[in-house]
């Protein structure tokens, strides 16, 4: 309980980010400050001209003075064309601020934020419900900042209204002016419990957004939809989507009821409010103390009184909405990082400055020479020269791990140690713990309790830069998919323009798909899929895990995870890929990670998992003949491709 309090002590005030959103639009658009000012004044004027018109009018009309009355007329008219110009020409402007600043700013520092910040802020459940509400708070008009930006600036504008018209309507009769507060008083508590339910399933809200947001990427993705049609899931999934968006609309049904009492409280109090200021103004026409004009300009002078208040409640109320919308944005920005050095965020430097771009205004993905910071001259990763030279040793020291929002724990103080330059396999059944162990030495997230050493010291620790460490890895991840780029892009990582393409065929030519690449009309400038070009084309499973492997290759990283690399091949293929693994592994700390423990035989030590524990260990031979769990499932294995290879000789 005193942990929620902390963090909702820690959310930012509305005015904190007012103060926030204003300070970028001022920063990008230094003329904004005066073109504000200037609508600010153009819009309290707007309303109290056309409440001058019908007075004017009727004054002229009741003088008989034709010359005054079109004069009088004529000068009012003008004064309102003037002030909707200046309202519409700095509305346009200030418009526009407010988009670019949202988008600009706001919005790309999310960008950056997603793209750059640890991995363990964006995978877990928990930290997904903080990124979904955050891109939300940037994602329209009509929420988050730019809405804020909007608001405050209607706040100040009917705070103006509010004093010009109020004083008139004191003047008049201090009542109307106790019951139009009233309304306001009542219209704001009606907001403030609508507002409190609002907050309370936003979160819900944008988890259905989230799966809606799935499935309409499944039915549209070309491979899912062949698993729809052969497999008879339209029906489920037309079914999932009817019940997501009834879960859309009972949400909306909920939130729109309770804001549909501020409605009721207004006219409650709206009834009196006209029957008082009617009774005043008719007895003073009547007795002689008030002309029709001045009562047809009360008349507006009340009406537009209560309109500011009910405007005031409405505005106040949309802006605490939208700070809270804002500050969904914050909780996101503001995820602590834990994989650079000092926790200091990727997305500025100590001086303030984006990353992207160094003082020349350059990026730093390239230099000078317009190469890649990643290698140097010779195409060997700048980690193999500086911070990680040569073939690491990794250790886990008694870590122990969860994932976020779960109380299971996938290892309970597991310590193991892989040598530089040793060659380990790790193997076992689904739901060993073997992912997880590959997302620990990759540096994507940080043990729950104890250590993973790199050379003997601390990845996580402030001294040692995890981002560093994380660029001499070259990994092949089972459940990666390729980029709709071109295939040397994705092999390189980089910018067309700055890859080595005589490393790229190498590197397609030692994967085994270098046939395959030579065959396409735009061969290694071919794009994948067709999202970003129309000759794009279309890999199987066996192609996208040799892609990736190229794509490790190229890296060249000292140190070389792969995780069931060869799962989508065929033995025939399988086999040339252990061939080349081996040749890749030369020099380097390896890992490999496999359900076929054929595939193990050429590693120098082999790991057996279970349930999160190492319960075997030792080379191939070792344990085949301890007849151990290895052994047991080594023979199975075993006796399976062989019967399916008698099989096949027998049909042939």
């Amino acid at each position: 309980m005193k942990k929620n309090q902390n963090q909702k002590e820690r959310k930012n005030s509305a005015l904190k980010n007012t103060c926030l959103a204003y300070r970028e639009m001022f920063k990008r658009y230094p003329a904004s400050p005066f073109i504000l000012l200037l609508h600010i004044i153009a819009r309290v004027l707007t309303p109290i001209t056309y409440t001058v018109i019908p007075a004017v009018a009727i004054k002229g009309i009741t003088s008989g003075d034709l010359p005054f009355f079109l004069t009088s007329i004529a000068l009012v008219l003008l004064a309102v064309f003037v002030v909707n110009m200046i309202s519409g020409y700095t509305s346009g402007y200030l418009q526009g601020y407010r988009v670019y600043t949202r988008l600009g700013h706001f919005g790309i520092n999310f960008f950056k934020k997603t793209l750059m910040t640890d991995y363990m802020n964006i995978e877990p459940e928990p930290k997904r419900r903080i990124m979904d509400k955050a891109v939300q708070s940037v994602a329209s008009n009509y929420v988050g900042v730019e809405n804020l930006m909007n608001q405050v600036m209607e706040l100040v504008i009917l705070i103006f209204g509010i004093f010009s018209y109020g004083y008139a309507v004191f003047l008049l009769d201090w009542r109307i002016m106790a019951i139009t507060i009233a309304m306001f008083v009542a219209d704001s508590l009606c907001r403030e419990w609508a507002i409190r339910y609002s907050d309370k399933h936003r979160e819900e809200r944008s988890v259905l957004y989230r799966k809606i947001n799935y499935l309409r990427g499944s039915i549209k993705d070309v491979k899912a939809g062949k698993d729809i049609r052969i497999y008879g899931l339209s029906g489920w999934f037309a079914a999932r989507f009817n019940g997501l968006l009834m879960g859309v609309e009972k949400n909306q049904r909920g939130i729109s009821l309770h804001w549909f009492f501020p409605t009721i409280a207004d006219c409650l109090f709206m009834l009196p409010r006209d029957i008082l200021a009617y009774s005043i103004l008719i007895s003073k026409v009547l007795a002689g103390q008030m002309d029709v004009a001045t009562f047809t300009l009360y008349l507006g002078l009340v009406s537009g009184f209560a309109n500011w208040i009910y405007g005031m409640s409405n505005t106040f109320h949309e802006i605490r909405k939208a700070s809270h919308e804002f500050n969904d944005y914050n909780d996101f920005i503001d995820l602590k990082e834990r994989s650079d050095q000092g926790g200091q965020s990727p997305l500025h430097n100590q001086g303030g400055q984006s990353p992207l771009h160094n003082q020349g205004g350059q990026s730093p993905l390239h230099n000078q020479g317009g190469q890649s910071p990643l290698h140097n001259q010779g195409g060997q990763s700048l980690l193999q020269t500086e911070a990680f030279k040569g073939a690491p040793e990794i250790e886990f020291k008694e870590v122990s791990f969860n994932y976020e929002g779960s109380d299971k724990k996938i290892f309970d103080k597991l310590s193991f140690k892989i040598h530089a330059g040793e060659k380990i396999a790790l193997v076992g059944n689904n739901g060993a713990g073997k992912t997880t162990i590959v997302k620990l030495l990759c540096g994507l997230y940080a043990p729950t309790s104890g250590q993973v050493l790199v050379n003997g010291q601390p990845l996580w620790d402030s001294s040692m830069s995890v981002k560093k460490y994380m660029e001499s890895i070259s990994v092949l991840f089972q459940d990666t998919e390729p980029f709709a780029l071109t295939l040397a892009m994705n092999i390189a990582c980089c910018d067309q323009n700055d890859l080595d393409r005589q490393r790229v065929k190498d590197c397609l030519k030692k994967a085994g798909l270098e046939e395959t690449v030579d065959g396409l009309i735009h061969k290694e400038d071919t794009y994948i899929t067709q999202q970003l070009d129309d000759d794009g084309v279309l890999l199987s499973g066996g192609q996208v895990q040799k892609l990736l492997l190229a794509r490790a290759i190229y890296k060249n990283g000292p140190f070389l995870i792969l995780d069931e690399p060869t799962s989508a091949l065929d033995p025939l293929a399988e086999s040339k890929i252990y061939e080349e693994y081996n040749n890749l592994a030369l020099n380097k700390t390896a890992v490999f990670i496999s359900h076929r423990l054929a595939s193990t035989k050429f590693c120098d030590r082999i790991l057996f998992l279970d349930q999160g524990r190492i319960i075997e260990e030792g080379s191939h031979a070792q344990l085949m003949a301890k007849g151990g769990k290895y052994r047991e499932i080594f023979d199975i294995q075993s006796h399976y491709y062989s019967t399916k290879s008698e099989e096949f000789k027998n049909e042939k």
